[in-house]
């Protein structure tokens, strides 16, 4: 049996952040995870500048300098045919996105983790935790597959949506919510690199082209659900039917020149449903998809796993040494957050969304905000105040 300060279930972004911060306090963490590095995952791979200022900050950045090319990217917009886009208001001298493969990023995260002094227990898996995290019998540890037990005062799950100390502390899923649209994405070479992040919505499917790592390009089509079904034959020629709709994003002739470089990845409806699940008590806490999801088509995946885990550990390395502020604080972060996700999580309504895209468009400094709102510099209520909604839907403001 070993013991140590903390174990972390799950090294990807929100664990191996966690462990960086709490090992940089002098924490003896085990960082366990039933992968090994490099290995893949689904996401939205993109991070905006509020956390790419922490990952500057922890060393993760250099991380992934020191092996990979990468491509800051502007935010553009073309919704219903409405064109909007720019940089990000500048967070620590960062006004781009990057979009990282999670092969590349976690490796990242990981290596950075075990630089600073982690342990790190990869391809292992936890089957059991040491406690039943009641009041009485505390979470203590994890039991691994081979047996094995890890003794910690605190055990984080940052195990995903399908979380294993989730379901062994009996902790549910609350407040589901369900869009419209299912992705399919490949990676791409031979694809010139624009320097942006175009989102271009029609009213039955939305192409998604930005640059990742070392030249390569990620194309996103997304679809209804159905689109994702079928043969590998039928979804590969769905795939490239949605691509093809949009000409102006991703011109016929690139495609043609590029190269495909990977299988296709089916991200179905099913995939996406949103929740919130209890995040602490007795010797346990849950951050990153463990704890809350939001529809990816606001791409904050990332960038909540982060912040969560830079919360928890300043927390518990801090005077008070507890969790009691964190349901509050993450309630209160995530609030209106999770509607705005799932309202880019449905497919456009021409009679109200056109009237959006067209005001977003027209106005520079309501286009900032919306662009704001993903670094969380806005709140989604300031991007779509009263007055700009009368002027938009030329109705009377209220009084």
């Amino acid at each position: 049996m070993e013991e140590r300060d903390a174990v972390i279930v799950g090294a990807r972004c929100a664990g191996s952040t966690l462990a960086i911060a709490l090992a940089e306090q002098g924490w003896d963490v085990a960082l366990v995870d039933r992968d090994t590095f490099p290995s893949d995952t689904i996401s939205t791979h993109m991070m905006f500048p509020n956390t790419l200022a922490i990952l500057e900050r922890l060393g993760v950045l250099d991380t992934l300098r020191s092996e990979h090319t990468l491509s800051p990217v502007a935010w553009r917009v073309i919704g219903l045919g409405h064109e909007n886009g720019g940089a990000f208001t500048p967070i620590d001298g960062f006004d781009r996105g990057i979009s990282v493969r999670r092969i590349a990023l976690d490796k990242a995260f990981v290596d950075t983790a075990v630089a600073a002094g982690v342990d790190g227990r990869f391809g292992e898996r936890v089957v059991d935790l040491v406690g039943s995290g009641t009041e009485e019998d505390p979470v203590a540890g994890v039991v691994l597959e081979s047996g094995d037990e890890i003794r910690a005062k605190w055990v984080f799950g940052a195990d995903g949506r399908a979380s294993t100390v989730a379901a062994k502390l009996g902790i549910e899923k609350e407040r589901s919510q369900k869009g419209e649209i299912a992705f399919m994405w490949a990676y791409w070479s031979g694809i010139p690199d624009d320097g942006l992040a175009t989102n271009d919505i029609q009213e039955d499917a939305i192409l998604v082209r930005w640059g990742v790592e070392d030249g390569l390009t990620m194309l996103t089509a997304t679809g209804p659900d159905e689109f994702t079904h079928g043969s590998h034959e039928d979804r590969l020629r769905n795939y490239m039917e949605v691509l093809g709709k949009f000409p102006d994003s991703i011109p016929p002739d690139q495609l043609e020149a590029g190269e495909m470089i990977s299988d296709l990845v089916v991200a179905p409806e099913s995939l996406m449903r949103g929740y919130f699940r209890r995040p602490t008590g007795p010797g346990w806490a849950l951050l990153g998809d463990a704890l809350h999801f939001k529809h990816p088509g606001t791409a904050q995946g990332i960038g909540d796993a982060v912040a969560q885990a830079i919360y928890v550990g300043d927390r518990l390395s801090g005077p008070s040494s507890d969790l009691q502020g964190y349901e509050q604080w993450h309630e209160g972060r995530a609030a209106e957050h999770y509607d705005w996700s799932f309202s880019w999580g449905r497919f456009p309504r021409p009679e109200v969304s056109e009237k959006l895209f067209r005001g977003w468009a027209s106005e520079s400094d309501a286009s900032q905000d919306m662009r704001d709102v993903l670094t969380r510099r806005v709140l989604p209520s300031e991007a779509m105040n009263e007055e700009r909604l009368a002027r938009w839907f030329g109705t009377p403001t209220p009084a």
